[in-house]
């Protein structure tokens, strides 16, 4: 028998599928709802659930092998089986109003066993594009909530356009000049804001680093706040030595931040990959930006969550190719040199038709709340 006010909220895999689920499920535990968390097993995801106090049950499961090796099918088959099977044993046991899924393969075993348990379900999909897992997990969900327009979506008739939420520190008012004095930038100058997202960008990177010492000498001169991720940091580092450029004032190198809208504050322009959680912080920002996607993200999302700002004028698409590191260079000097072309980007978000990011959870809180007050 289902209970009311209760949800278990199918999580994990990288921050873009973990943090909507995290953020809805705050929200709950604190309108008094019970929640109930399913992660894969061993996820790093445990931590930040275990310091919000939010309890969870885990999976042994795994994505669907990219190899034609029969092996690494065989054992997907039977840790898929497996974990539906402990998804089932989960619902029964926990009794969920609703099972709410934020993607990836930790939520297609328990959007199936709600299905086939009869229990009202929805999938939370925060790219503008569905990779196969989420397309399969939206065969199964009851709804389906878009964290970005689809411009191919064969599911449109059970889908609500709910945005994507983003960490509520970005809802707190910030003065850009203030962050510019933090670093001890000058307002005159154009500050770029380079970081990879949470799956990384070494690529990205190492361009970055070695067109800086260039990009300085145009125009007004050119203010850096470089996130590398941890992984990469001595690798570029010693790309900004080889240069000596790590004593110069208009450069910032950073390994990790946690309050990017701190870094966000500071900058005129932004590089970076175009994740789904990247792409909600720019909308809620309305931050220019110069946007390189994941090469090998599923069903290419992260070039279609770019076209989302690309297409309306309000952010440039530039692909991974032979020629990427000039290319990448020819951009930001053209934007260096002709600041104009950023305060036009900024102008256009107007005209991209997305919800609000800052206005997600309580969309995704009142259709959850919906779904299951209907049963």
């Amino acid at each position: 028998m289902q209970k009311p006010n209760r949800i278990l909220i199918a999580s994990g895999a990288t921050g873009g599928h973990f943090y909507p689920g995290l953020a809805v499920g705050r929200e709950l535990k604190a309108a008094g709802w019970e929640t109930l968390f399913l992660v894969k097993k061993g996820d790093m995801a445990r931590k930040t659930l275990d310091e919000a106090g939010l309890p969870y049950a885990e999976i042994d499961t795994r994505a669907l092998p990219r190899t034609l090796n029969p092996l690494a099918h065989a054992v997907f088959a039977w840790k898929l089986a497996f974990s539906l099977y402990a998804c089932f044993k989960i619902i029964s046991d926990f009794e969920p109003a609703v099972v709410f899924g934020t993607g990836s393969y930790v939520s297609f075993p328990a959007l199936l066993a709600a299905r086939l348990q009869k229990v009202p379900s929805i999938l939370h999909e925060s790219n503008a594009r569905f990779g196969l897992a989420n397309y399969l997990c939206a065969r199964f969900a009851d709804l389906t909530a878009l964290g970005l327009p689809m411009r191919e979506n064969p599911f449109a008739a059970k889908s609500r356009l709910t945005g994507t939420p983003i960490r509520p520190f970005f809802s707190e008012p910030g003065s850009e000049a203030g962050a510019g004095k933090s670093f001890d930038f000058v307002k005159e100058i154009p500050t770029l804001l380079v970081f990879g997202g949470s799956q990384g960008a070494r690529r990205l990177n190492l361009a970055v680093a070695m067109a800086a010492k260039r990009l300085s000498s145009l125009g007004r001169g050119l203010q850096l706040i470089h996130v590398t991720g941890r992984r990469d940091f001595e690798i570029v580092k010693s790309a900004y030595s080889g240069q000596d450029l790590l004593e110069a004032k208009w450069l910032k190198l950073i390994a990790y931040e946690e309050r990017m809208d701190k870094l966000y504050a500071a900058a005129d322009l932004v590089f970076s990959r175009s994740g789904a959680g990247t792409i909600a912080e720019l909308l809620a920002l309305a931050k220019p930006s110069v946007l390189t996607p994941l090469p090998s993200s599923a069903a290419g999302h992260q070039e279609e969550n770019a076209r989302v700002l690309s297409d309306k004028g309000a952010a440039i698409l530039l692909k991974e190719s032979p020629a990427f590191e000039a290319e990448l260079a020819s951009c930001l000097g053209t934007l260096i040199k002709e600041p104009e072309k950023i305060l036009t980007m900024k102008i256009n978000f107007k005209l991209v038709q997305a919800p609000p990011p800052l206005e997600a959870v309580a969309k995704l809180k009142a259709l959850i709340e919906k779904v299951a007050s209907e049963q």
